[in-house]
């Protein structure tokens, strides 16, 4: 085997992956037989470890202790990987064996590359949407990318999925893995940048299609906390990647118009009682704040 597979949980999943038939197991079951595959676990669910493991052969699951982040988590992951390519892959992925044996007799074929991704529904949507955290992404880019996908089986991009990425584990310990300093989002952004900054290759394979199912792994219970959560990670994150990148005052332009906005909402439905909006834009706005004022990011889901 020269592909390891890295998968990040967390603890709000548990009530879905855990249980017999559950995401988790729908994702692994098949992948098992053909590969290694580490899962990390945002938690300290002991059962849970436990019953991957006497499950399956070929898994082995680490615990974190707490939600650590996804960064963080799939380091610890990446870490242990010993083979020539790692799979990172969300637990909604839906991935065959077959798939991932067509990505590696690619990356073999192709050898200098960092980062290889398959295509995906709603890959262009996700990439159009996505356009902001990318100073280097122009619309004649995009323009680009749309008529690439159309005629080419594998084109270099700048913007990769975090949902799956198949890396070539050389070049991803030269740049000591994924920044730890991100908790949610930026954190593939911040990868793939400082990958093209030393001129290596990110590649697209369009010949090879998966799907993500996106929020299929999480709790529908959990639904506000998570959008609290999202909101607050996404401005944080913003403002850090765009400072590390190109400049504090960079960075301030580029969430000002969001910080003076949540500002202003968060005030505004707090009077007409609008309380799962006023969390949302008030967390929009912690965020800006807590990243203007250069603090760590330290927010994390309340479950």
């Amino acid at each position: 085997m020269q592909t390891t597979i890295v998968i990040v949980t967390s603890g709000i999943e548990l009530s879905l992956i855990s249980s017999k038939g559950g995401i988790i197991h729908k994702r692994i079951k098949n992948l098992q037989n053909n590969y290694q595959i580490i899962i990390v676990e945002n938690s300290n669910n002991i059962n849970f470890k436990r019953k991957i493991e006497k499950s399956y052969r070929n898994i082995k699951c680490y615990l974190t202790g707490s939600n650590i982040g996804y960064a963080r988590a799939n380091n610890i992951g990446l870490r242990k990987v010993k083979t020539k390519f790692a799979l990172v892959m969300n637990p909604d992925l839906i991935i065959s064996s077959k798939q991932v044996k067509q990505i590696e007799n690619i990356a073999k074929k192709i050898i200098k590359f960092s980062v290889l991704t398959p295509n995906s529904n709603g890959l262009l949507e996700t990439i159009t949407n996505n356009s902001d955290k990318l100073s280097n992404i122009e619309k004649k880019d995009l323009k680009s990318l749309r008529n690439d996908i159309l005629i080419k089986n594998f084109f270099e991009i700048n913007f990769v999925p975090g949902y799956c990425m198949f890396f070539n584990m050389k070049d991803i310990k030269k740049i000591n893995f994924f920044d730890e300093n991100f908790f949610l989002y930026f954190e593939e952004v911040d990868l793939v940048k400082r990958l093209i900054n030393k001129n290596k290759k990110i590649i697209l394979l369009n010949n090879i299609f998966i799907e993500h199912e996106g929020r299929a792994s999480v709790d529908t219970k959990y639904n506000d906390e998570i959008e609290i959560n999202r909101n607050w990670h996404y401005m944080w994150s913003k403002f850090y990647y765009h400072k590390k990148h190109f400049g504090y005052f960079y960075a301030i332009i580029k969430i000002g118009k969001s910080f003076f906005s949540s500002g202003f909402k968060s005030i505004i439905y707090s009077i007409i009682g609008d309380k799962v909006k006023k969390n949302k834009y008030k967390a929009r706005f912690s965020g800006c704040l807590n990243s203007i004022l250069l603090k760590k990011s330290w927010y994390r889901p309340k479950l």
